[in-house]
């Protein structure tokens, strides 16, 4: 084989990975403001994370390290799937002609880590929608 045949299968992995990356790297990106509510977090009690994030309908995920003593409140956003009616008529009669499906979409998830004593001490996202669905901490009374 001479160099001239893996010159089209380079080229295509090449963009291919560009455009990975730059996918990766837009999802990866975070906000000034949103950087801010999720920075608000640190130092805080685990328990306030708790109050004021929903932990109804499977939205947080809690897992526990036993090597490292921290805790993991993972919370996600996502939107529902739906259905859509595509209508056709004939004269004034209207009908579902057919239905189209509109799968779940993942907005954000993220995670806060507490150390043994409950103290928040870092976080992580990931998500294309993190800038509007980090929500940071109410103020205290």
């Amino acid at each position: 084989m001479n160099a001239l045949s893996f010159t089209p299968r380079a080229m295509v992995c090449a963009l291919l990975c560009l455009g990975l990356a730059g996918t990766s790297s837009a999802e990866g990106t975070l906000g000034a403001d949103a950087k801010a509510r999720a920075d608000a977090w640190i130092g805080r009690d685990a328990s306030e994370l708790l109050v004021q994030l929903r932990v109804d309908g499977g939205r947080l995920e809690i897992d526990e390290d036993d090597t490292s003593m921290e805790t993991y409140y993972t919370s996600n956003t996502k939107k529902p799937g739906w259905t859509e009616n595509v209508y056709g008529s004939v004269g004034d009669l209207r009908y579902i002609d057919h239905q189209v499906q509109h799968p779940p979409e993942h907005r954000c998830d993220i995670t806060y880590v507490a150390d043994r004593d409950g103290i928040i001490r870092r976080w992580e996202h990931d998500g294309p929608q993190c800038d509007t669905d980090i929500v940071g901490p109410k103020p205290r009374r």
